[in-house]
C-alpha cells in the first residue's frame, strides 16, 4: 500500500482537518488555562510577600527596629523561603541581603546589589519597600523564579499534551486511512473482477457497521440484480430459440402445405388462418417478454402510490367470477381487512389476474380457487390457492421462469410467460413470490419483503 495514497485518503484529511482544529482549541484553552494560572500564582505570591511584610511590621510595632533585625538576621541564618532587608533612616544596612531602592512600594532587584554576578545570572527578586515609622525601610521579597519555575512546569505540561495528542491524532489519521484503504481497495478488485466478467464476485463485509458496510451492501445487491438479468439475458435467447421455433415451423409448414395443394382455396384459406393465429400468440408472447423487461427494468416505479391490494383483489375476482361459475370452478375470497402497498394499480391488477387465470386454467371442474390476505407484522401477504392437481415438488422452484411449463400443462393454450410476469411485477413492488404444495393444489403466495426480515 503506497504511503502517499494513505496521505491522501479522505479520512486522513479528515484526521488532519480535525486534529489541526482540536489542536487550535486546545491552544486556546491552553492560553486561556495557562493566563489564569498564571495570575494565581503571581497573585499568591505577592499575597506571601504582602503577609509577611504586615506581620513584621506588628514586630516592629512590638519590638522596635532592633527587635525587627534581629528576627531578620535569624530569619536569614537559617535560609527560609522569603528574602528580607532593613535600611535605618541614613541608608545603612542592618539586616538582610536586599536593599531598598529610593522610592517604596513593589519594585524588582538583585539579592544584594553589591554582588555583580556574571552577566545572565543575577536572580530578579520582586519586593515589596515599606517606609516604617521611625524612617527605617523594610524590604521583603521573593525571587521570580520560583513562580517562573511553576509556570514553566504548566507550559511544559501542556506541551507535552499537545504533541502527544498530534503524535497520536497523526498515528490515528494513518491507521484510520489504511483501514479506509484497505476497504476500498477490497470494493476496486471486486468491481474489477465482475468488470472481467466474474460476476460472482462481492464486496467482502466486515463486522463493522458503517457507511462503508451500507455502501458495500448496496453494491452487493446491485451486483447481484445486475448478475440476475445478465443471466436471464444470456437465457433468454436460448429460451426463445428453443420455445418459438415449434410455432414458428408449424406455420411454415401449414404455408408449405397450403402453396403445394394449389387450387384448393378453402385449404388455403384454413392454412392461413391457422397461420394467422400462430403469429397472434408469437406476437403476444413477445408483448409479453416486453412487458417482463420493461417491468424488470423498473420503469413503472415513478407512478406509484399508496393502493389496497385487497381492494384490487376483490375487482380482479370479480371480473372473474363469471367465467369461473360458467366452467364449474368455486371462486372463494377471504380478505378482511386492507393490505396497503404503494404500487402501481394497473401492474398489481395484472399480477393477481394472472395467478388466477392460472389457476383457473389448469384445475378441472369443480376445483375451488382461494383468493386470500392479511396483514403482518411489518407487511401484508396475498395467497391463491386451488385443490387441483398442483405441481410436483420438484417444480415449484421453477414455474417462475420464462417459458416454463409443466408436463401437464403443456397441453393447454400459453406462452409459459405468466407467472413470469408476476414474479416480475412482485420483485418490483419489493414482493416475495413463492410457489409451494395446498395439498393438495397449488398455492402462491405475495409476501412483503419487510415481513419476512
Amino acid at each position: 500500500m503506497s504511503r502517499i495514497r494513505v496521505f491522501r485518503t479522505t479520512s486522513f484529511r479528515l484526521a488532519a482537518i480535525y486534529l489541526a482544529l482540536f489542536t487550535l482549541s486546545a491552544g486556546a484553552l491552553g492560553g486561556f488555562v495557562y493566563l489564569s494560572v498564571r495570575r494565581e500564582i503571581l497573585t499568591d505570591f505577592d499575597e506571601r510577600i504582602i503577609e509577611e511584610t504586615d506581620a513584621l511590621q506588628r514586630t516592629f510595632a512590638k519590638e522596635g527596629r532592633d527587635g525587627l533585625a534581629a528576627i531578620l538576621a535569624a530569619r536569614g541564618s537559617i535560609g527560609g523561603a522569603l528574602l528580607y532587608g532593613l535600611e535605618a533612616p541614613d541608608g545603612k544596612r542592618l539586616a538582610g541581603g536586599l536593599a531598598a531602592p529610593v522610592s517604596g512600594g513593589w519594585t524588582e532587584l538583585k539579592e544584594d546589589e553589591n554582588d555583580e554576578p556574571p552577566e545572565g545570572t543575577a536572580e530578579i527578586i520582586r519586593a515589596l519597600v515599606t517606609r516604617l515609622p521611625d524612617g527605617s525601610t523594610l524590604i521583603v521579597g521573593d525571587e521570580r523564579r520560583r513562580a517562573n519555575e511553576a509556570l514553566r512546569g504548566v507550559l511544559s505540561a501542556f506541551g507535552w499534551a499537545i504533541g502527544a495528542t498530534i503524535v497520536l491524532g497523526l498515528a490515528g489519521g494513518l491507521w484510520l486511512s489504511r483501514q479506509f484503504l484497505r476497504r476500498v481497495d477490497a470494493m476496486r478488485l471486486a468491481a474489477q473482477g465482475i468488470m472481467a466478467g466474474d460476476w460472482s464476485r462481492r464486496i467482502p463485509l466486515t463486522p463493522i457497521d458503517d457507511d462503508l458496510s451500507a455502501l458495500a451492501r448496496t453494491f452487493n445487491r446491485l451486483f447481484g440484480r445486475i448478475e440476475k438479468l445478465l443471466l436471464a439475458n444470456k437465457h433468454i435467447s436460448a429460451d426463445i430459440a428453443h420455445d418459438l421455433r415449434k410455432p414458428l415451423a408449424s406455420v411454415l409448414r401449414r404455408l408449405e402445405e397450403a402453396r403445394a395443394q394449389g387450387a384448393d382455396l378453402e385449404a388455403v384459406r384454413s392454412a392461413v388462418k391457422a397461420a394467422i393465429a400462430e403469429i397472434e400468440n408469437l406476437l403476444e408472447t413477445f408483448n409479453a417478454l416486453l412487458r417482463i423487461g420493461q417491468v424488470e427494468a423498473g420503469a413503472r416505479r415513478a407512478g406509484f402510490r399508496p393502493l389496497d391490494l385487497a381492494e384490487i383483489a376483490r375487482e380482479v375476482v370479480e371480473a372473474f367470477q363469471p367465467a369461473a361459475d360458467d366452467e364449474g370452478k368455486t371462486l372463494a375470497l377471504r380478505l378482511g381487512e386492507p393490505l396497503p402497498i404503494s404500487g402501481d394499480k394497473e401492474l398489481l391488477t395484472q399480477m393477481i389476474a394472472n395467478l388466477i387465470d392460472n389457476a383457473l386454467r389448469h384445475a378441472p371442474r369443480g376445483v375451488r380457487v382461494e383468493v386470500a390476505g392479511e396483514r403482518m407484522p411489518g407487511g401484508v401477504r396475498l395467497s391463491v390457492a386451488d385443490d387441483g392437481p398442483g405441481v410436483d415438488s420438484g417444480e415449484l422452484k421453477v414455474i417462475f421462469e420464462r417459458f416454463y411449463r409443466a408436463d401437464a400443462a403443456r397441453s393447454a393454450p400459453g406462452s409459459g410467460l405468466g407467472l413470469s410476469l408476476v414474479a416480475a411485477i412482485a420483485d418490483l413492488h419489493g414482493l416475495e413470490c413463492s410457489a409451494s404444495d395446498n395439498h393438495p393444489g397449488l398455492r402462491v403466495t405475495l409476501t412483503t419483503a419487510d415481513s419476512n426480515e
